[in-house]
């Protein structure tokens, strides 16, 4: 697609490009593709323990190595196997001793408290912390007298202390505490037993803890004398079958075998730097030599990079997702890979489009084939490769044949189902001589490359609506909608200026066919015709088409005074126009339709009041036109008011008419700033003289009517009374 930059307040960024300007950004791509397709990728290399492999890994070499994950595990066998050492805790007597000490101490308490009743000091005894005693030991303790009470204090601290000075394992301590009653005096009553035993065997606990320090010293003797275990494989040796949960003793023959590389392959770092290197040279080259017309500023041509390394970045971080394709869902063409192509042909122009399709696929493939495992998961097979490079040329190409000449939205849509026809007919071919295709297949691919094709078009329409104004460019869409003669801008030329309306609709006339016939944008030139006198809005009157009937409201200024006026439809225009948002590039035309030329009538007659009058007050403020379609408005628009003006419109005063203004601005170097040549002019000449003919061809005058007609038109008019 045609485009245009608007014309930049940055000088620098208004000038085309030098070769040491496209050196630098050929260079400048260069590193980005480098830091893009670094060889770090996501999602691959992730093997965990636990994950369900989904195809056979096999072993690329034979190796033997010594396995810590399987020696380790066989130490932590047989240090298992060395039962916990324990020794006896002699803080734990003491401690127990002082918790029985506690409660009894509680309990003596209660008893002596002379304002409970007997049923209080029962309910109180049971809900002493420490011990859980039953209604009837704890009426038994009411009951007894003072010196049993002691008796039993006695006798509970002197058998726990006894119990306890003892060895007693975590699993001796029932034994222990079922032992304790035939420990006691045998003079006690069974009631005094029960007392003491419900009292001090709870408080009855393991004396022996474990000895961390022998213990792990005697384990470690034993890891010590465990041999390391090697583990062997052969070339082609199974490692883990497909749809078997990843072990840990398999994730390290993995690693081993270096298939989960975890460092940097320096290889495959240089063959990303003579990847990236390939890249700028081709860049540089085709800048230099072509000098593409969509490619002519600063600005475009960071645009033109942005988008093609933005569609190496979309491949280099989603391709580890999609490959290898084990289940052949073919999910890979889901990627609209063909958006940056197309994005780059509706903004920029188709040449420079192609030229990116082709590197970006050599990048796919590139990335395709350097993912890491790929001599183990088959990930760089023949097919794969193929159907994804002729997949991602032919769907960016239909894409970029339909999008390029689009004039409205709806166009894109239709250039991605473009690209999804396309990816099915680049696949295709490579599907029919796969040994394992199946019909499902085509089920998979269709599907995949129809989504493809959707997220292409939304991508590219996303990107046309960010990036063209940003980026000053104006596409066939947008100009399509400012040619409609409904816009509220044209509406009030046609309402107020009407006589500017018809003139500007005819030089767009004069400036389309004549854009066609030297390659120059004629829909451009004519949408920025009809615009290039929206400034004669704010005084229509003082324009000669709008006022042909009156007198000239001329009359009563100066000839200063009239240039004034004059004047300010270019930069009154400039003011309507942004604040009405039209673009820049069709506020080009409204700034430089007149250049710097003088306002030739009204500067003549002020020399003949004032012969040494300044002639800068009578020059339009420039600049002067900057592109072939602003010069083909600026001589259409002289050429059709000068012919319009003269009240002789033979052919020979046409043609004469036309020569003069194109000889005069000519002369008065008003082209030396835009890109068109002579023979640009010489045919625009012709083809402005053989429209203008056109136009004023003289006509055959018809005879007075005749008695038959006349009489025929008065039994119609009685007819309809």
């Amino acid at each position: 697609m045609n485009q245009y930059v608007t014309r930049n307040f940055i000088p620098q960024l208004r000038q085309s490009y030098s070769d040491a300007g496209v050196i630098f950004f050929s260079f400048c791509i260069a590193i980005v593709v480098f830091i893009s397709l670094f060889p770090v990728f996501p999602g691959v290399g992730s093997f965990e323990i636990g994950m369900v492999v989904d195809k056979d890994i096999m072993s690329p070499k034979t190796i033997s190595y010594p396995s810590e994950v399987i020696t380790e595990k066989l130490r932590d066998e047989r240090a298992s196997e060395v039962s916990s050492q324990l020794v006896l805790d002699t803080d734990i007597r003491g401690d127990q001793l002082l918790k029985l000490d506690t409660v009894l101490t509680a309990i003596d308490s209660i008893r002596t408290d002379d304002q409970l009743s007997s049923s209080a000091k029962e309910t109180a005894i049971r809900n002493v912390s420490g011990v859980i005693l039953s209604n009837r030991v704890a009426a038994s303790i009411v009951e007894v007298n003072d010196s049993q009470w002691r008796a039993l204090q006695d006798e509970s601290k002197n058998i726990l202390g006894r119990i306890l000075a003892e060895a007693i394992g975590e699993d001796e301590v029932p034994d222990a505490r079922n032992g304790l009653s035939g420990l006691l005096s045998p003079l006690l009553t069974a009631d005094h037993v029960l007392i003491v035993r419900e009292v001090a065997a709870p408080l009855v606990v393991p004396t022996l803890k474990i000895d961390e320090e022998r213990t792990e010293t005697l384990r470690n003797e034993v890891r010590a004398n465990t041999q390391t275990v090697y583990q062997n494989f052969a070339r082609g040796e199974l490692i883990v079958a497909a749809g078997s949960i990843l072990a840990m003793e398999e994730l390290e023959a993995i690693d081993q075998l270096d298939l989960m590389p975890v460092g940097i392959d320096y290889f495959k770092v240089i063959a990303v730097a003579l990847i990236s290197i390939f890249n700028g040279l081709i860049f540089a080259g085709y800048l230099t030599v072509f000098r593409p017309s969509g490619v002519q500023s600063l600005r475009q041509m960071f645009l033109f990079g942005f988008l093609y390394v933005l569609a190496i970045v979309i491949a280099k971080l989603a391709l580890p997702f999609f490959v290898p394709d084990v289940d052949r869902h073919f999910l890979i063409h889901i990627l609209p890979l063909a958006a940056g192509p197309i994005a780059i042909a509706v903004l920029l122009d188709l040449a420079t489009a192609i030229i990116a399709t082709l590197l970006i696929t050599v990048v796919v493939v590139f990335i395709q084939v350097y993912l890491p495992g790929s001599e183990m998961l088959g990930v760089a097979s023949p097919l794969q490769v193929a159907q994804l490079a002729s997949a991602t040329i032919v769907s960016s190409l239909a894409g970029i044949f339909i999008a390029t000449r689009a004039d409205r939205i709806q166009r894109f849509l239709t250039a991605g189902f473009a690209a999804c026809g396309g990816s099915l007919l680049g696949i295709l071919p490579f599907w029919l001589i796969d040994p394992d295709k199946g019909y499902t297949d085509l089920i998979w691919i269709a599907g995949a490359t129809l989504l493809g094709g959707l997220l292409t078009a939304l991508l590219v329409v996303g990107v046309f609506i960010l990036l063209s104004r940003p980026f000053g460019i104006i596409t066939r869409v947008e100009l399509m909608e400012l040619a409609q003669l409904s816009r509220p801008l044209l509406r009030r030329l046609q309402d107020e200026a009407p006589g500017t309306f018809q003139h500007s609709i005819l030089v767009g006339n004069l400036a389309e066919r004549a854009a066609d016939r030297i390659g120059a944008d004629s829909l451009l030139a004519r949408v920025g015709a009809y615009y290039h006198d929206i400034g004669k809005l704010g005084s229509p009157s003082f324009f000669a088409e709008n006022n042909a009937n009156e007198e000239s409201p001329h009359e009563g200024l100066d000839p200063l005074q009239s240039t004034r006026v004059i004047l300010q439809h270019v930069t009154g225009g400039v003011e309507t126009a942004r604040r009405n948002g039209l673009p820049e590039v069709l506020i080009q035309f409204i700034e430089q339709h007149h250049g710097t030329r003088l306002v030739a009538y009204f500067y003549r007659r002020a020399v003949e009041l004032n012969s040494d009058i300044d002639q800068s007050l009578f020059r339009y403020p420039g600049p002067k036109p900057q592109s072939r379609e602003v010069v083909l408005v600026m001589l259409a628009d002289s050429c059709e008011a000068a012919t319009r003006a003269s009240s002789d419109r033979s052919s020979a005063r046409i043609r004469e008419i036309v020569i003069e203004a194109f000889r005069e601005r000519i002369d008065e170097n008003e082209f030396e700033e835009s890109p068109i040549s002579l023979s640009d002019l010489s045919i625009v000449r012709e083809s402005y003289i053989s429209t203008l003919e056109a136009v004023y061809h003289p006509r055959v005058e018809y005879p007075e009517p005749s008695v038959q007609e006349l009489e025929a038109r008065g039994r119609n008019n009685k007819n309809l009374e």
